[in-house]
């Protein structure tokens, strides 16, 4: 996510209670596996973008096991 300015080791601040909506960045579970990426909506699909180009998008199913685990409101940054 380093192009949303979000690195390794940063500290992520999420809130459960937002509903995700489309261009939020969100903390997913996918498959057994935790993920930050933006959220795309349209229509009945969901797409999780990342903003790293050495990434590519990914499109959720439903034979995925997927959840928005929360919406990313703050990026702590280590000095």
């Amino acid at each position: 996510m380093k192009n949303a300015g979000i690195n390794e080791g940063d500290v992520l601040v999420i809130d459960k209670s937002i509903e995700p909506s489309d261009g939020a960045v969100a903390v997913c579970f996918i498959d057994g596996e935790f993920t930050v990426k933006r959220i795309k909506i349209e229509k009945n699909v969901v797409h999780l973008i990342p903003e790293n180009d050495e990434y590519k998008p990914v499109v959720v199913t439903c034979d995925n096991d997927f959840m928005v685990w929360g919406i990313v409101t703050y990026v702590i940054k280590k000095m």
